[in-house]
């Protein structure tokens, strides 16, 4: 290993790791509610639609993308609502064959 003043290079790569596991840890202890609410009907939607994007706006989620079929839009929307805990979903999602 490589030495320079006394430090390796592996010290100082463990202590770069372990800084960017407490920012993203503090990041994610200081995100809003709107965030995780957002993050969750993400991860339900993940790979469900070309380009599904969600967003909260004062409580409401919101979604938007494409996607081929009016079956799979009802899908999609389905999917947010039960992950949006109860929250009001508007559905935004253009209907686009491919």
């Amino acid at each position: 290993m490589s030495r320079k003043n006394g430090i390796t290079v592996a010290g100082v790569a463990v202590a770069m790791s372990l800084a960017l596991n407490v920012s993203v840890a503090h990041a994610a202890s200081n995100a809003s509610p709107e965030d995780a609410l957002a993050g969750s009907v993400t991860a339900a939607l993940h790979g469900t639609g070309r380009g599904m994007r969600v967003q909260v706006v004062d409580g409401t989620v919101y979604l938007y993308g494409t996607v081929d079929t009016y079956a799979q839009r009802a899908s999609i929307e389905e999917t947010a609502t039960a992950a949006a805990q109860g929250h009001k979903v508007v559905d935004s999602i253009e209907f686009s064959p491919s």
